[in-house]
């Protein structure tokens, strides 16, 4: 451990540093309180402090002051020595931030077994200062996971509600467009009774890894439900919604399925929110334009409110 001395009694620095490193510590010392406050300030690693109260520069008592001001996850353990007889001097030394205490001339054992408490001290605020942040660690793990569904890796619906929610409270705030994309696979049943649900598993697997290969660190893509994913675009016109709607589903039409023989597609219904529209009505206009897309022979985007429809020829998938 690493331990500051600032003495300008340079025979009790000295003697001081002797023993503190005969100890086993590694020890820095100086003469005035301006070099003490100057190394503190560099944020070093000298976890325990031993400050005279009276000398050159900053006296002990004002350094003590200035560290508790600016304390934050390391920990200092503050001695302060003196030789001052008054009676309220240890009092005046705890009050202004110091650990403890010790009076000059001082006795050797009283001095290590006062150091040995500080040590203890620091390394069971190091201690639970490490678990704290594992602490932190494992609760954002457990958050994330909470927010995300197990099988793809996307957010899960609830997560997506979350966001959804302040996302369109974002957009009507500040004017700016956002656009939903509801997409369903097509015939995804027959995957799944023709080749089974762990075939299944991995197509829906590789058409979300597919989305989140295209979308910007702003957007937000979710497993909605079964075969079912929606795609928020914030600062996202309809058009430009549309747009990349397309680009997922051309994608996924020209690449060869790894892990189905069956060609598979997807649907897409776009929609953009409108003034004073609710989060459920955009849902329902996008799933709308989803619900037409599968009538007009799948495998396409459809626009809500519009005849747009970017589609390739009808899927040879067999009819579930």
């Amino acid at each position: 451990m690493n331990v500051l001395i600032a003495e300008d009694d340079a025979p009790s620095r000295r003697m001081l540093q002797s023993m503190l490193t005969k100890w086993g510590y590694t020890v820095t010392a100086v003469a005035d309180g301006d070099e003490a406050w100057r190394i503190l300030e560099e944020a070093r690693q000298e976890s325990l402090v031993i400050l005279d109260w009276m000398m050159p520069g900053i006296e002990g008592p004002e350094i003590v002051r200035r560290m508790r001001a600016k304390e934050d996850a390391n920990q200092h353990y503050i001695i302060i020595m003196t030789s001052s007889s008054t009676e309220d001097a240890a009092a005046l030394a705890l009050d202004a931030g110091a650990d403890d205490f010790i009076s000059k001339p001082f006795n050797s054992n009283e001095l290590r077994a006062r150091i040995a408490v500080g040590h203890r001290v620091i390394l069971l605020h190091q201690a639970l200062m490490d678990k704290l942040h594992k602490l932190e660690a494992a609760s954002e793990i457990i958050s994330r996971l909470a927010g995300t569904d197990a099988l793809t890796g996307l957010h899960n619906r609830r997560s997506f509600s979350e966001h959804f929610t302040m996302a369109a409270s974002a957009a009507r705030r500040n004017g700016y467009p956002l656009s939903l994309i509801s997409i369903d696979l097509d015939h995804f049943k027959c995957v799944n009774d023709t080749l089974g649900h762990n075939v299944g598993d991995l197509v829906l697997t590789e058409f979300s890894t597919l989305i989140a290969a295209m979308l910007r660190a702003e957007d937000m893509a979710a497993r909605w439900g079964g075969e079912e994913f929606v795609i928020l675009l914030s600062h996202s016109d309809e058009n430009a919604a549309a747009a990349l709607a397309e680009r997922i589903r051309s994608s996924f039409e020209q690449t060869q399925n790894s892990a189905a023989p069956l060609p598979t597609t997807a649907s897409f219904g776009v929609a953009e929110l409108r003034g004073g529209e609710e989060e459920q009505e955009l849902i329902k206009r996008a799933d709308l334009a989803l619900y037409r897309a599968k009538h007009e022979g799948r495998n396409r985007v459809v626009l809500s409110g519009s005849n747009y429809s970017a589609h390739s020829p009808p899927p040879k998938v067999p009819s579930s």
